[in-house]
């Protein structure tokens, strides 16, 4: 490698550069042309999938290529958006053998996502698949799409760490050399039980897909939240698993927080424990291994993590075996070679850092990335456009987040760069977001000197309440915000709350309801005919008013409960909620907000106003439904932690005498407790305070206080209420991912708590505790979700 370049690898490898004596085992060479020519030329009974042999397999896809093929127009792209799951497999092979181009989606993407994303793509059409383990087939809906190109290939959205959205086209051929590079370079086999608790919709879990079908492995796709599932998969026999660092850390420090550690350096002789008796290779890619990881999965689970880098566009390039140095990728797999270069393109000499070229099928790719070569193959040193420049020496973003993700306030990190005027003079910014509240930026970068060489050390710590991730737990790059031509639209959008808030001053909303004409309005109102008219005419224009017949598709508006919501906004729109509050708080931070400063006003104020609009009927409703979900043993004890009245421990006392719990009111807007939870506080049958009781609890609910201030976001604390086979139920508001609802990120900004923005955070953040999410229940034409949750086995 004198030269910056390194050979192609040999198509088979020797035995001890292979992760834990991985062998490719004879007879399964399958040169296949397809992957469906590699299933079928599979013995029909190997097992592939739980319960389901290659002849099996088949059979179902053949049953759902068929009705899919129907009218479907070879190489059009169909969505498919889905958990993992062996019904995702089935549709997915499906979809190939009809001659579409799966445009694989991450589960939870929204609608208007997927439509955009197959706008881009060409297509209209999604495929759903069943849940459940059965034989239902897929089912296709939507308008057709035209064809977007032809011979068979797989569509994969991705922004990969540059932010930029777009969609790359792999086709059938370069995924089927990527299957035998995890089988001729990476050991995979037939007798392997293959683990795959990565989103199947992500390209480097699309390369082991490949590798278990062309080689007969037996797969086990599972959701990546579902950690107790998974680490059963690990005990019952799992032998390959497939990791990206965010799963792999949670499972090691669930497997340490229940188990207990095990020997962080075993020897041969060191009898596999329990937690994964066959695991004989657990390999990482998506992201880097740093050495605290590597050491706390090896305590966990007595295998140490081997490694794989790649790309959406290139697969899987790189594999290196296990214990070998943080941020090294190993070598170049069967068929790849790679170069280093500078900046003018030319070959750098070997140990210094350069830019990371690959060639695939004879074509070389940019990988955006710098690295440099060890003695254990090439170390990554961070993308390009966040390496670090300092005094003539490159400094790793990698090492310096792995330094800080080891103190124990620190959730996740993100470190770029703030580019000076010359080279070499690049400053370094941490962002952070904390595990626990009040963490402060002097620690850590106390903590970082002890650490870190003085050049390392971050000249800015930012503390965020959260940082995005991806499906596979890599912390998204910071997007750039630009003005849209919205920007207009919006600087009128208050004209249109204006107009509504006028027509309740006027005590029209009423009749408004039932559907009411101007004059007739006018004389009941004693408003001028034309004047109101004119209102009226514009609030229809804006949206707010229809002129359409009742029954034409508009759901019907309760009139209190609207305006209770608009006596509401009107009081924030003249309060918390204004540009001026707004402003304030981007400057000084929530914990310095004015709302904390002055608080709610007196007894007719925001209080009043806003238990008036969050206590209504919806509100009883969901109370009245999550009970029902909940089904509650008779004396059950409940925890409720709430910004409001009480309304679940109101409705359980009301329905059985025996029950009995502990109300916790969190925030500065709760207001007083309902009067039958007020009496049973008097009786001794509820308990007040900041201070839940601990392991007792039946039920635990949040209400309307999940994104906090206080307990209600502390998910630790939640379950920790709970006995064993108890469950928490979380009902509240989440954000959409964009549009209509989103401005409710504005009230949490001003004056309520920010934890847990959307369901899907809550969601994984419950799976990150440990708990199993039993039940998700969106409610139609609301923000509202009901989220049930129970410790997972």
């Amino acid at each position: 490698m004198g030269d910056g370049e390194a050979d192609a690898r040999p198509a088979r490898v020797e035995a001890d550069v292979l992760p834990d004596g991985a062998r490719v085992e004879a007879g399964t060479l399958v040169e296949a042309g397809t992957l469906l020519d590699a299933v079928r030329a599979l013995p029909p009974g190997r097992i592939v999938l739980p319960g389901t042999d290659a002849g099996t397999l088949l059979d179902r896809v053949r049953k759902a290529s068929d009705e899919i093929g129907a009218g479907t127009a070879e190489g059009e792209a169909v969505a498919l958006c889905a958990g993992n799951s062996p019904g995702w497999v089935v549709a997915f092979l499906a979809l190939l053998a009809a001659g579409a181009r799966p445009l694989l989606l991450e589960a939870g993407t929204p609608e208007a996502e997927t439509r955009r994303l197959l706008r881009a793509a060409g297509g209209g059409r999604s495929l759903t698949v069943p849940d459940g383990e059965d034989d239902r087939p897929p089912v296709l809906s939507g308008p057709p799409g035209e064809p977007c190109g032809s011979g068979p290939a797989v569509l994969l959205p991705t922004s990969g760490s540059t932010g930029a959205s777009r969609i790359v086209v792999r086709d059938e051929a370069s995924l089927l050399a990527e299957g035998r590079r995890y089988r001729d370079g990476v050991g995979l086999t037939g007798r392997d039980t293959l683990l795959l608790p990565v989103p199947l919709s992500h390209a480097y879990a699309l390369g082991w897909l490949f590798g278990g079908l062309l080689t007969g492995a037996s797969l086990r796709p599972v959701p990546p939240t579902a950690l107790g599932l998974i680490a059963e998969e690990l005990a019952g026999g799992a032998t390959v698993v497939a990791l990206v660092p965010s799963i792999a850390r949670l499972l090691a420090a669930r497997r340490l927080r229940s188990g207990g550690p095990r020997p962080a350096q075993p020897d041969r002789s060191t009898p596999r424990p329990a937690a994964a008796p066959a695991l004989r290779l657990a390999m990482v890619g998506a992201g880097p291994v740093d050495e605290r990881l590597d050491r706390a999965f090896e305590e966990a689970f007595g295998t140490a993590l081997a490694r794989n880098y790649g790309s959406t566009e290139t697969g899987a390039v790189f594999a290196g075996r296990a214990r070998i140095e943080p941020f090294c990728v190993g070598a170049p797999l069967p068929g790849i070679a790679y170069r280093l270069a500078g900046e003018d393109g030319e070959a750098v000499p070997g140990g210094t850092p350069g830019l990371l070229h690959v060639r695939v099928d004879g074509t070389w790719h940019a990988m955006g990335d710098l690295a440099v070569t060890v003695p254990d193959g090439l170390r990554v040193i961070g993308r390009k456009d966040r390496a670090i420049r300092r005094g003539g020496r490159w400094v790793s973003p990698l090492e310096i987040e792995e330094v800080l993700r080891g103190h124990p306030d620190v959730r996740e990190v993100r470190v770029t760069a703030r580019r000076g005027r010359h080279p070499g003079e690049d400053g370094i910014v941490a962002e952070v977001s904390a595990a626990r509240p009040g963490l402060a930026p002097e620690p850590l970068r106390e903590h970082a000197r002890r650490e870190l060489a003085a050049h390392k050390v971050p000249d800015e710590f930012l503390i965020r309440t959260a940082l995005p991730t991806s499906a596979a737990g890599k912390v998204r790059a910071a997007p750039r915000y630009r003005l849209t031509r919205r920007a207009a639209e919006a600087a009128r959008a208050y004209k249109t709350s204006e107009v509504l808030f006028a027509l309740h001053r006027l005590g029209a909303l009423d009749r408004l309801a039932e559907g009411a004409g101007a004059a007739d309005l006018a004389r009941e109102l004693g408003c001028d005919a034309d004047a109101l008219e004119w209102v009226l005419r514009t609030a229809a224009g804006l949206g707010v008013l229809t002129t359409g017949a009742a029954g034409d598709g508009e759901p019907r508006v309760r009139a209190a409960e609207l305006a209770a919501f608009v006596r509401l906004e009107e009081h924030l729109s003249r309060g918390p909620v204004t540009r001026e509050e707004i402003a304030a708080v981007a400057r000084t931070g929530v914990a310095r907000r004015p709302f904390e400063e002055t608080g709610p006003a007196g007894p007719d104020g925001l209080v009043t106003v806003y238990q008036g609009a969050m206590s209504g009927p919806a509100a009883r409703a969901r109370a009245a439904l999550g009970l029902r979900l909940l089904k509650p043993p008779a004396g059950a004890r409940m925890v409720e932690v709430t910004a409001g009245p009480g309304r679940y421990l109101e409705r359980l006392l009301a329905a059985d005498p025996t029950a009995g719990g502990h109300l916790l009111a969190v925030g500065r807007l709760s207001g007083p407790p309902a009067p039958a939870v007020a009496a049973a506080v008097a009786e001794g049958r509820v308990t007040t305070g900041p201070e839940p009781p601990r392991g007792t609890a039946d039920l635990c609910v949040v209400a309307n206080g999940v994104h906090g201030p206080g307990p209600g976001s502390e998910l630790a604390v939640l379950l920790g209420t709970l006995r064993p086979g108890g469950r928490l139920l979380v009902d509240d508001v989440f954000l959409p991912p964009a549009g209509a609802g989103s401005e409710l990120a504005l009230d949490w900004l001003t004056h309520g708590g920010t934890a847990w923005p959307t369901a899907g955070e809550l969601i994984a953040g419950l799976s990150r505790e440990g708990a199993r999410i039993s039940r998700h229940l969106p409610l139609e034409e609301s923000l509202c979700h009901l989220i049930i949750a129970e410790e997972a086995s």
